[in-house]
């Protein structure tokens, strides 16, 4: 049985780092832009900084359903495989939102 799920429960691992990161990026730009919580309005940096990280967040437990889902019921490699396809698009596109508009 663990065999039939070695890769799902590794891109699980990378994904829940991938959350870490992007929720450490928040509150590394809380501290630089002095932004106590539960504020999440100040300066433009910070605000397209925590908006990635809640647009990330909302679709990490569907992308779970999903990679859990085809891995178990279709194929573990190809399940997999377009997982860490998913996880490297959320983190270019998380570094892409980040950025000021004239650098996109």
């Amino acid at each position: 049985m663990r065999s039939e799920v070695d890769l799902l429960a590794a891109v699980t691992v990378l994904g829940v780092l991938e959350q870490a990161y992007f929720a450490l990026q928040v509150i590394y730009a809380r501290r630089k832009y002095k932004i106590s919580p539960p504020e999440t309005m100040g300066h433009p940096e910070f605000e397209r900084i925590f908006r990635a990280q809640a647009n990330c967040s909302e679709y990490f437990p569907i992308f779970l359903s999903l990679l859990w889902v085809a891995g178990i019921f279709f194929h573990q490699g190809v399940a997999a495989a377009c997982g860490v396809l998913y996880l490297h698009a959320r983190f270019r596109y998380f570094r892409g939102y980040t950025q000021a508009a004239q650098g996109r």
